[in-house]
């Protein structure tokens, strides 16, 4: 059985902000914030049994209220690109936050990632619930929303998103943790990464999907068996050194994409109802951070799948309630089952 406890606080426009800590049997734990639902720290046994902070994390809650870089938050309303921050719905053009440019990204200036949410500690589990009011960033409906954490005897951390509205409303959550599954690597360049899919979404210079559904074969995208970053990227012919790139899960895959570091012995397995995974190499960190510090397996829907036909899109229906689940899987040596 877990064992939650929170660690300490601060208080922050009027609210309290509290770190939490779920450890299981082993001592491994996770700590999580209820300041933009983040995943501050995931400590897993290497091969070697000494315990390791695998996600980047700052030092301090409050950091956390001028990240630039999502560091470990729940992103929404609608993660990734929304191409000139327009969508339209039911014959309705609407207009969202344009932080990105001319286009939206990661749910406008105020997503989630911004918001104080409440904290409810269960038995074996945190629920942080907020809620985003009709016309935030230029989204429709009132929203309810909720991401509940927990972290199992066998180093699974399990988040699962739950949301309601009263308008039809497009949704995309996920989590965006920075992993970096090394103890002594400053960069993620050898680590190994494993995508269980057969295409990804060809994107433009701006990292926006141009509506093309590519093969993985004999691309510098094809990471069906495990490769490292680093011996993949010198073959891409694109504006950008690493990774952002979405790639579209098979229907039969269990484990959606894995990454593992061979000086650690660490290992990471993603699953997810989620129809993809956007790896993100962390080529924009800065600061106290350097670029490719940190790796991001981003479990969501199509970016801009609003705009495209043919992408798959998480429509909320008013009064229904939607759930999605993401789950991480940190283990030592051999997949376990």
């Amino acid at each position: 059985m877990s064992q939650i406890s929170k660690r300490k606080s601060v208080i922050y426009k009027g609210k309290e902000v509290a770190l939490y800590r779920i450890s299981n049997v082993s001592g491994a734990y996770i700590e999580v914030l209820n300041y933009g639902a983040s995943v501050v720290s995931v400590v897993v046994p290497g091969a070697d049994g000494r315990f390791a902070n695998v996600a980047l994390r700052y030092e301090t809650i409050e950091d956390y209220f001028t990240d630039q870089f999502y560091l470990g938050c729940t992103v929404g309303r609608y993660a990734n690109r929304i191409s000139n921050a327009r969508f339209v719905l039911n014959g309705q053009t609407y207009n969202v936050e344009k932080n990105d440019g001319v286009n939206s990204n990661h749910g406008g200036f105020n997503g989630l990632n911004k918001k104080i949410f409440d904290a409810r500690i269960n038995e074996n589990s945190i629920t942080f619930s907020a809620e985003s009011v009709d016309g935030e960033g230029g989204f429709p409906g009132n929203l309810k929303f909720w991401v509940t954490y927990s972290f199992s005897d066998e180093n699974r951390l399990r988040i699962e998103y739950r949301a309601l509205s009263d308008k039809e409303t497009p949704v995309n959550f996920t989590n965006h943790s920075y992993f970096n599954l090394s103890r002594q690597d400053a960069d993620i360049s050898n680590h190994e990464i494993q995508v269980n899919a057969s295409h990804y979404l060809e994107t433009d210079n701006n990292f926006l999907p141009t509506g093309k559904i590519l093969l993985l074969d004999n691309s510098a995208f094809d990471f069906r068996k495990y490769k490292t970053a680093g011996e993949m990227m010198p073959l891409k012919k694109d504006n950008l050194r690493g990774y952002n790139t979405f790639f579209i899960k098979g229907r039969h895959s269990g484990i959606a994409a894995s990454a593992r570091s061979a000086s650690s012995g660490i290992a990471m397995d993603v699953y997810t109802t989620m129809p993809g995974v956007l790896l993100y190499t962390g080529d924009f960190l800065s600061g106290r951070f350097g670029p490719m510090s940190g790796l991001c397996l981003e479990a969501q829907y199509h970016p801009d799948g609003l705009n495209h036909a043919g992408f798959e899109v998480n429509i909320l229906r008013p009064g229904r309630t939607k759930t999605d689940i993401i789950e991480y899987h940190f283990y030592n040596g051999e997949r376990h089952s």
